[in-house]
Order: structure tokens, then sequence, then C-alpha cells
């Protein structure tokens, strides 16, 4: 990676930044886990029967999975990665003592448990604030911190449901983005909300902390702009449906020779529809009376990408893009998911990395997807830890002797 300071080493921006975790399954922990991307140290506090996300975490023919790995899915592994975990009972006198003395010390606390549950486990902002006043207190919710729904639980699933992401698909039936989706999009929303309330404490002279919050059914609405914002305007729901043989021969798909499939984008068709014409080898399409103007091409539309897609049987997938490269055409191909693994674009510019799991060996999972000029962020500095893996060096680090901790662990006060 390159530096705009050659004298500087890289580093991970935010490695003076120590998170606090109390959160189950992604949306939450997904958004402490990008801060660990970028340095942070993230300890993730578990019950004595840990995140029950180790257990229902599976998703797809997990059969699979090589044997020997209990307590953990992949979805734990992604949504864990790089932190530390120490194993708590923080109803007890003892477990409380050491959670307060990591809240103490901490920049953030990350929970998504409801707004009901925090008070119970004096995990609420008045009480960790009270503790540490320059604490950021980050809460994820399902559906936001106000109205009839501020205490449901919410899944990826349901926050895709009520803001209207399962219609997209333009199918009369509901259809279900996967996989986690949602999640992941609350988590980078959370993350972002974090780095600004610590932009703005490092600016304030005193330092102050402050509760931020967001949500699937937040993180949905936004994701959703477009969409929302032709509804507000036209006051009626919008035709998102996609038919290949609808859309104009620019902005729509074939399949290609070899099987594979290409995509077109929104391009302004006066500009470059005879670049496409010359692309696909039949530059007399420009200037024919049928064709030659786009309120023409609209009336017979399907006639003209049935003769296109003969056409583009002729070659493969790679040649017709390298073809339409060469015309300055803007099209894409079609990839599915192990063709991203394996993409060269993908894999030089970071965002498909390497790691060496110790159980599963070497991996290729998604990269950071931001490059910095003067520092670093990896994707994966260690696994996700096992339950309660790191227990007794972070009660050590936080002055606890071997007997208080054998001690903590007989009374059950820690795993």
């Amino acid at each position: 990676m390159s530096s705009s300071n050659p004298t500087q080493s890289p580093g991970l921006p935010l490695t003076d930044i120590r998170v606090v975790e109390v959160g189950v399954w992604h949306a939450g922990p997904g958004a402490s886990a990008i801060l660990a991307d970028m340095g942070a140290e993230v300890i993730k506090v578990e019950t004595l029967e840990g995140d029950p996300e180790r257990i229902h975490g599976n998703i797809g023919p997990m059969e699979k999975l090589p044997p020997g790995m209990p307590n953990w899915t992949p979805l734990f592994e992604f949504t864990n990665r790089s932190k530390r975990s120490i194993s708590l009972d923080i109803t007890s006198p003892r477990g409380r003592e050491v959670f307060e003395r990591l809240v103490t010390d901490a920049d953030v606390f990350v929970t998504n448990l409801r707004t009901s549950t925090k008070p119970k486990l004096g995990l609420d902002y008045a009480r960790l604030t009270a503790i540490n006043p320059h604490l950021i207190y980050l809460s994820v919710t399902g559906f936001g911190s106000e109205g009839p729904r501020a205490d449901a639980g919410g899944f990826d699933p349901m926050g895709q449901a009520i803001s209207g992401m399962l219609f997209l698909s333009g199918l009369e039936t509901p259809t279900l983005l996967q996989s986690i989706i949602l999640d992941q999009l609350t988590a980078i929303t959370a993350s972002h909300a974090v780095l600004t309330a610590l932009y703005n404490r490092e600016a304030d002279p005193q330092r102050r902390g402050q509760e931020v919050s967001t949500s699937l059914y937040g993180a949905a609405v936004w994701l959703m702009e477009m969409n929302l914002m032709l509804v507000s305007i036209l006051g009626e729901e919008v035709d998102v449906s996609w038919d290949r043989a609808k859309n104009p021969p620019l902005r729509t798909t074939y399949r290609c020779g070899d099987g594979g499939w290409l995509i077109g984008t929104m391009h302004p068709q006066e500009k470059y529809w005879g670049g496409f014409c010359a692309a696909i080898g039949r530059p007399d399409l420009e200037h024919d009376p049928r064709y030659a103007t786009r309120a023409a091409r609209m009336l017979v539309n399907e006639e003209l990408i049935a003769l296109i897609d003969e056409i583009m049987l002729t070659r493969t997938r790679d040649e017709w893009v390298e073809e339409f490269n060469k015309h300055g055409v803007l099209f894409a191909p079609v990839n599915r998911i192990p063709d991203v693994l394996e993409d060269e674009q993908a894999q030089v510019n970071g965002y498909v990395a390497e790691m060496t799991h110790r159980v599963l060996g070497k991996l290729r999972v998604p990269g950071f997807p931001i490059r910095y000029g003067g520092f670093e962020a990896t994707p994966v500095r260690r696994e996700a830890p096992t339950l309660g893996e790191h227990t007794d060096e972070v009660l050590a680090e936080l002055g606890y002797s071997a007997d208080a901790i054998a001690r903590m662990r007989a009374d059950k006060a820690a795993g």
C-alpha cells in the first residue's frame, strides 16, 4: 500500500481505541468487528454459555464443515474476527466488578440487547456513563429507539420486510436478500456512527462521550433512498420489476456463448448506441430507421433484444467484455459468488484477502474495502475467539492475581 509520506510507517488507525461489547448475533457485534479491522482492541463480554450465534449461526450446507469446532459457526467467525473473548456472569458481584473495570478504561461500548433488557443488566447509558463519562455508547436496535416497536426484537429478515426491501425483486412474492445483507449494512452504519462520535469527542475540550444509536429499519430505509424518494415524488408505488427483454438494449443482461452473463448500465443512449452497434459487429443497426433513435427502439424493443441475443451467443463472456471495453461501452460480467473469490480485480485491490485459520487452514475472506495513504486496515488479525479464550489474559491485565481468577472461575463469576 502506498503512503503519502514515505517516512511514515503505515499502522492501524484505531490502535489506541478500546471497545467493550456486550452483544449477540451480527448487527451490533458486526460494528465492533469493523472497528477491529481498523485496529481497535475489542473485548467481547460473553455469558458463561456464550453468544447464541456460536450455536445457531449456520447458513447453508453446514454438514460440510470439519469436525472438532464446538461453539463455532461461520457467521460467528465473520462477526467476531480479531476480538478477544472474556466470559463473565455480570449479574454476580465479582463479574460485575470486572465488567465495570473494563468499562472504566473503554472508549466505546457496543450493545444490541433490547431496550428493556439493558437496565435489568445494568447496561443502560446512564449507568455506564456514570462510570465513564468519556464513553461512546453505541446502541443497535431492530426498529429504532422510539415508537411502538422500540423494544421489539429484530433480525435481518424482519428489517428487510418492514422496509420494503422484500419487494425490490419486483415479484409478487416477497423475496429475501441473502445472507445477512441488512445485518451487515447496519453494522457498517453503526461503525460510521462510532467513528463520528469519536471524532466529536476528540474535538471537545472535555472529551465528553455520548450515546449513538441506529437500527436495522433505519439502515434499510437509508439504503432504499432512491426508491422511497420516487414514491414520495410520484405519489404511488413504482414498478421496480426486472424484465430483461423490456429493458433498453444497453441496460439489460445477455447470455454469452460460454453460458456466462453480462449486464449493461444506464448509458445515455444517444451517445453510446453507435459504439454498442460497432462492438457487436452490426454497425448497420446504428442508422437503421427501426433502431436509430431511442423512441424507435422502444417500439420494437423485444424484437431488438432477441436479435442481439443471437449475436451474444457467438462469443464468450470475457471476449465480449474486452470488445465492449474497446468501444467504451460499459458492460460488466455477472459473477457468481465463487467467481468473486477468484477475481483478479478483487484480489489486487484487497477486496478479497487470504487468512490462515487455526482449524480451517487457508481461507479467502472479504478484505477491508478502503485504502488509506497513511495507514492500513486489515480484515483479520486473529480468528474469532473460542468462548472465554482470553478470560485469564484480560483479568490479569486488569490486575487480578491467578488465585483471584481461579476463585472467580470456581464461583462461576467467570468462565
